[in-house]
């Protein structure tokens, strides 16, 4: 089963000191991609980046999203299954609002726009909006857990490219947030 097919993705997230893991469902319940934190404690505190591989419910990995030790800004690179770049997640300041730009090749930019304190971003690209979300939370001892959950939302005219980097942009935009709240 091909997980960009759906137009409705659930997003969950589960927080420890050592990794993020994530999980996403598609509308029937079904896990359609599980995302795992790669590398050791010992890796991650010597070279400092962090890497999330993206697979399917069968095991095949989609893409990966890395997560570089950068000291002014935050930067992610996503990665084709192979390790070629298709994508760069860049975060842009801002005073209230979360701003953050997806560079595809061809000087495509996809920007990520959300209310800070609303939890409600959407992803525009020109002035088409391929995709929103919206956080929903999944209790909370499932917040006081390290758990939260997102729906992603997308149009149904979305290529399959821009909903994998999107998916990309999801979960570098949950590290931000978890950075910020550290």
């Amino acid at each position: 089963m091909n997980p960009f097919l759906s137009d409705t993705l659930i997003v969950q997230q589960t927080s420890s000191f050592l990794s993020n893991n994530f999980e996403i469902y598609n509308p029937d319940g079904e896990v359609v991609i599980r995302i795992k934190t790669e590398g050791s404690l010992g890796s991650r505190l010597v070279k400092g980046d962090r890497r999330f591989t993206l697979e399917d419910a069968f095991g095949t990995p989609l893409m990966q999203v890395r997560d570089p030790m950068n000291f002014v800004r935050d930067t992610y690179e996503i990665d084709d299954p192979n390790g070629n770049p298709i994508a760069h997640v860049r975060k842009r300041f801002t005073f209230f609002n979360k701003r953050m730009d997806i560079e595809l090749p061809g000087d495509r930019v996809i920007e990520m726009h959300g209310n800070f304190l609303g939890f409600e971003f959407e992803f525009r690209m020109g002035d088409r909006i391929p995709a929103k979300v919206t956080r929903k939370w999944s209790g909370a001892g499932n917040g006081y857990l390290g758990r939260s959950t997102y729906a992603l939302i997308f149009d149904e005219e979305a290529p399959d490219e821009i909903r994998k980097v999107i998916i990309g942009g999801m979960v570098a935009l949950d590290l931000i947030r978890e950075k910020e709240r550290n």
